[in-house]
């Protein structure tokens, strides 16, 4: 593969295009026309907005080495989204996920053994071409971060079924779970292009503002999209034991805690009808959401506190654009 001799100075398609080269050539292992081949095209086949690498070519355009390390980056920024991929087919294994991204998720269409192996396989993958091209201090952030998003899925199932867990726990694991590889993305990207170490741990900061509130969003969505309002069923965390945010929130109220106590013990009893979730839902609606939005809006003003220093930028002008479309609920 040739370089690109002047690289776009934000993250376009012909950038992103490289990070795509670089997640097939690194997933590859003389696979084609095997089986472990077809699941690994499945899983690298469905990908979706590449936040993660767009987040780290974004912040690689705000360092004094971006061009002259652009294929470094370029490289490094693969070997997130290949981790964030893994962790997905591994995330599909515990949910027991039919779908992922609109398409039958890699446990449902091959198997839990087939999934768990893939997920592994692209992990290791990821190891070798971190050692191959000698990127050490990298690997370390990089190997440490997934620690982070596994002790906060750790943490995030110590808690299901739990009245107890407050808003501030929930935080802390999906601070893991979630906003660490945002993290990782934001602060590698800034480091390697050459930003000294106080503007990349800024930016690494900025990356997990946004995750939180990606993670949020989320959450709130459950409860705010078309299907929710019109009853469908999108409670699967909460007929899991798995209390996001908005419901947290609603049980911070003497009303909404004693309104959502009899549909937590049904959740951990198994016992909760398809009327009892569009009562929770309800209870959530009444309660919860306008809290969770002001934590979103809230994140989102420390998020643009740390653009300030950037925000005549092209690239920091598509952060901020990213934020506020987290922050439009």
């Amino acid at each position: 593969m040739t370089g690109y001799s002047k690289p776009c100075e934000v993250a376009g398609e012909a950038e992103l295009g490289r990070v795509k080269e670089y997640i097939g050539r690194f997933a590859a292992h003389s696979l084609g026309g095997t089986e472990t081949g077809a699941v690994l095209d499945d899983a690298l086949g469905t990908s979706g907005k590449m936040i993660r690498p767009r987040l780290m070519l974004l912040s690689s355009a705000l360092g004094p080495d971006r061009e002259e390390r652009f294929e470094r980056i370029c490289m490094l920024a693969a070997m997130v989204e290949l981790t964030h991929t893994a962790s997905l087919i591994h995330d599909d294994i515990v949910d027991e996920a039919e779908i992922r991204r609109g398409q039958i998720s890699i446990q449902k269409k091959y198997g839990k053994d087939a999934a768990v192996y893939a997920g592994d396989f692209l992990i290791s993958r990821v190891n070798y071409h971190l050692a191959k091209e000698k990127l050490f201090a990298a690997g370390a952030i990089l190997s440490e971060t997934v620690e982070k998003m596994c002790l906060g899925e750790i943490g995030q199932a110590a808690c299901r079924y739990r009245e107890d867990v407050t808003p501030e726990k929930y935080l802390d694991n999906i601070r893991g779970k979630t906003a660490a590889l945002f993290r990782t993305a934001c602060y590698l990207g800034a480091s390697e292009a050459g930003c000294p170490e106080a503007e990349a741990m800024a930016l690494g900061q900025l990356g997990e503002y946004i995750g939180i509130m990606f993670q949020f969003r989320d959450d709130l969505m459950d409860f705010m999209s078309t299907e929710a309002l019109q009853g469908k069923d999108t409670q699967k965390d909460f007929r899991e034991g798995i209390y996001t945010l908005p419901v947290l929130l609603s049980a911070e109220s003497e009303e909404g805690r004693k309104a959502l106590l009899p549909f937590m013990k049904k959740s951990r009893e198994g016992t909760l009808s398809e009327e009892d979730i569009a009562q929770m839902t309800g209870v959530v609606l009444n309660f919860g959401t306008e809290k969770a939005k002001k934590e979103i809006h809230r994140y989102a003003g420390l998020a643009y506190e740390l653009t300030e220093p950037y925000k005549d930028s092209a690239p920091m002008a598509q952060i901020r654009k990213l934020i506020g479309k987290l922050d439009a609920i």
